[in-house]
């Protein structure tokens, strides 16, 4: 893998967060690295369930990483779901690209949907229910992967799944026509226009886009600020250009009618990553 690298996510009991117990390692969580096709190699988690009555893989949204689920994992295995997450390839403690690593690239979300289906298929017993757990892009991720692989799953859970953003008035459509031409230009790793740069101050409620929870709403801040290698930085040009595609795509009647698994969908109700309207 000449052009990527993977960043030092591992000494976790070395770099701990201040944060309370119920947001750090679970006992027993086991940690491993899924090997794709083209050598990339994804980083997984994995905490068994004591008397497991199903499988769930949960995976998270743009910039997310395993260590921010820590509480929700712990849930899961509590209510008898053994767990398993994945990093999405470019995130986390996945395999990122060399240069600027932070910086987020063009997504091939058509590839992120078969490397769940790769490590489901690998990772997850033959036997018993399956449940699908996604937040926000991989909610949108994970449209793709039970449209294609419809016996994947038994059951999907869609948090926030982004089926569109907020940007206001114009149209999707429009807005391709900046971020194209200035993907394919070179401007691709350029941030978008306001997006806020690392360090940051520490969120609180009142100024917090993800959660008005006074401890939630530092998660985040607090893993990157223990371990850096975990950051990822605001939106580009790059990134948003496949992302309004995928939008534009998965949002069609012809294309939801082919998705036969059950899904539940949760909607923030003051909700400022995606657009609501298109839940």
């Amino acid at each position: 893998m000449p052009d990527s690298y993977l960043p030092e996510t591992k000494a976790f009991e070395h770099r701990l967060p201040l944060l309370p117990d119920r947001f750090l390692i679970p006992p027993g969580f086991v940690w491993g690295s899924l090997t794709t096709a083209d050598g990339a190699a994804l980083r997984w988690g994995h905490l068994a369930a004591t008397a497991p009555r199903a499988e769930c893989v949960l995976v998270g949204g743009f910039g997310d990483f395993i260590e921010k689920q820590f509480e929700t994992i712990r849930d899961l295995a509590a209510r008898g779901f053994s767990v398993w997450c994945l990093d999405w390839r470019g995130q986390g403690g996945s395999t990122r690209p060399r240069r600027w690593p932070y910086r987020p690239r063009a997504r091939h979300f058509d590839r992120d949907a078969a490397e769940l289906a790769q490590f489901t298929a690998e990772r997850l017993a033959a036997a018993g229910p399956r449940v699908l757990s996604a937040h926000s892009m991989g909610g949108a991720i994970a449209l793709l992967c039970l449209r294609r692989h419809p016996a994947l799953f038994d059951a999907a859970v869609l948090s926030a799944p982004m089926l569109g953003v907020p940007i206001g008035r114009t149209p999707p459509v429009l807005l391709r026509a900046l971020t194209g031409p200035a993907r394919l230009g070179g401007l691709g790793i350029c941030h978008l226009p306001g997006t806020l740069r690392w360090p940051q101050p520490p969120p609180t409620p009142e100024r917090s886009r993800v959660s008005s929870d006074a401890e939630r709403c530092r998660i985040r801040h607090a893993w990157i600020s223990s371990n850096p290698g975990l950051r990822l930085d605001q939106p580009t040009y790059g990134w948003l250009d496949p992302a309004l595609s995928l939008i534009a795509r998965i949002g069609k009647r012809r294309f939801l009618a082919g998705i036969r698994t059950p899904i539940l969908l949760g909607s923030a109700g003051r909700e400022r990553v995606v657009a609501p309207a298109a839940h």
